[in-house]
């Protein structure tokens, strides 16, 4: 623990060494169009002649949602936490107050900016009453999408993202990257759970069976549509751990992107399923009067002859004139299928626990602060199997990029973009092709399985991705030469 301290001492001093903010100007689209996107009242940030320059501040707060109230830790007092926007290009600077109990951190999910120095670096610690300055430049290169930030210590990662340390981060520009979709309203929904193993009132402990869903921070979404009209809602799994598995009645629902980026058609559903962690850009058609109901399937409420299985957490009331004009086709845009490129190297990875023993592990090991598990040369697309050895839901997640799914248990998948997480199935596997092409993921960060009680509890992992040089050629081509020597 001793050798950690230092390293995380060290990650700090050489964070704090970078550039500070105010030597960097906002350069690119600091004109460029805000997308009109409802964030349902939720607060925001927004970048200003090309940067974002704002203070998040972690404190422990009382969460009051309606007749519910309970402990939590927030960013600026708000539960759902403050909605950051940038475009493409902009510089951000963000200063992390951390005025809980124990240390926190901040790691931006999705965003392909650099894993050092003060960008998304998992390794800084920012101890009780301390703060830390993250700054760094979102690549002109980055997928305009929603993403999200949150709390990364691990240890305490899974209890810090359930009381509520995290918020929405969006890239704007990304219906403009379609054809078809102009005049389309954007609706933004920042879904959130918390459970309480133990938890005390009536309606925590009979109505909603100790756990509570929210969307917006409410447990009762509400909105409005005209029959006909069509809406892109832009959904965000916030949960430590909790699969949202979501049912739309009343309404057409395609998908149209996930995890930030587009897809490359779209796909036809009556339920959204969002895991911890993703995000989904979804089409809703109101299809007659009435209402739109938004439902959590699997998620208990009531008690006695009300008990459900499924429980009601948003409605959308439909009334007015029909809309008369029709969604016109819809042009995707058009990206890289990495199959049509070489492939560099193949790597397995393994998924195991004890669950009883709360021990969760990749290729047989506990995550160690300590330990390179993988070192992947820059420049270079390499294809991983990752393996499910459970009967439990595990969910892979690599920071600093997207990579493409190309087969699930043996059958092969049709590109359909890029994404940052995805379900490993129970004992079962999938491939994926991963791109180590952009420079700014030179440098060290980690894969890990994304239900955070899980990567608390060990299934976390390090990977250094490096520039070859002609030493690291020749050493890498040595290690397959057989030494001579006298017998």
């Amino acid at each position: 623990m001793k050798a950690w301290r230092r390293i995380r001492a060290a990650a700090m001093m050489a964070a704090m060494a970078s550039p500070l903010p105010f030597l960097f100007q906002g350069v690119a689209h600091k004109d460029a169009p805000w997308d009109d996107i409802d964030l349902g009242g939720l607060p925001e940030i927004r970048a200003r002649n090309g940067v974002l320059d704002t203070t998040l501040t972690a404190t422990p707060h009382v969460v009051t949602i309606g007749n519910i109230v309970f402990p939590g830790a927030i960013y600026n007092g708000s539960y759902p936490g403050p909605v950051l926007r940038v475009h493409p290009g902009d510089f951000v600077h963000i200063k992390l107050v951390n005025q809980l109990s124990g240390p926190t951190n901040l790691h931006f999910h999705g965003f392909r900016v650099t894993p050092e120095g003060t960008g998304d670096n998992i390794h800084i610690e920012v101890p009780p009453h301390a703060s830390f300055d993250y700054a760094f430049r979102v690549p002109t290169t980055q997928p305009p999408g929603l993403f999200w930030y949150h709390d990364h210590l691990h240890g305490l990662t899974e209890a810090h993202v359930d009381m509520g340390l995290s918020g929405a981060f969006l890239v704007e520009g990304f219906a403009k990257d379609f054809g078809g979709l102009d005049g389309i309203a954007e609706k933004l929904l920042v879904v959130k759970d918390v459970s309480f193993p133990n938890c005390l009132g009536p309606v925590l402990k009979t109505e909603l069976h100790c756990r509570v869903i929210t969307v917006n921070g409410q447990t009762h979404w509400a909105d409005a549509m005209r029959p006909g009209e069509t809406k892109l809602w832009r959904i965000c799994n916030q949960g430590a751990n909790l699969w949202a598995h979501l049912a739309v009645q009343g309404a057409r629902l395609r998908i149209i992107g996930r995890d930030g980026t587009p897809a490359e058609r779209a796909t036809e559903t009556d339920a959204i399923d969002v895991m911890p962690a993703s995000r989904m850009d979804v089409l809703v058609t109101a299809t007659g009067s009435g209402a739109i109901t938004l439902i959590s399937k699997k998620m208990l409420t009531g008690s006695g002859k009300t008990l459900k299985l499924d429980r009601v957490i948003g409605t959308v009331s439909v009334a007015g004139p029909q809309t008369a004009a029709k969604l016109a086709p819809i042009g995707f845009p058009r990206q890289k299928d990495l199959r049509d490129g070489p492939v560099s190297a193949h790597r397995t990875i393994d998924f195991t626990e004890e669950s009883e023993a709360g021990k969760y592990f990749i290729d047989g090991k506990m995550y160690d602060h300590l330990r390179i598990d993988q070192r992947v040369p820059f420049g270079t697309v390499e294809e991983w199997t990752v393996r499910n050895r459970t009967d439990d839901f595990h969910e892979f997640h690599i920071h600093q990029l997207g990579f493409q799914v190309i087969e699930i248990n043996g059958a092969k998948q049709n590109f359909n973009g890029y994404l940052d997480d995805v379900n490993v199935p129970s004992m079962g596997e999938v491939k994926l092709l991963i791109p180590f092409t952009d420079p700014v993921l030179i440098g060290h960060f980690v894969y890990h399985c994304h239900v955070l009680k899980h990567e608390d509890h060990g299934m976390m992992a390090n990977i250094e991705v490096y520039r070859q040089t002609a030493t690291t050629i020749w050493q890498h081509i040595c290690r397959f030469v057989e030494p001579r020597g006298s017998k």
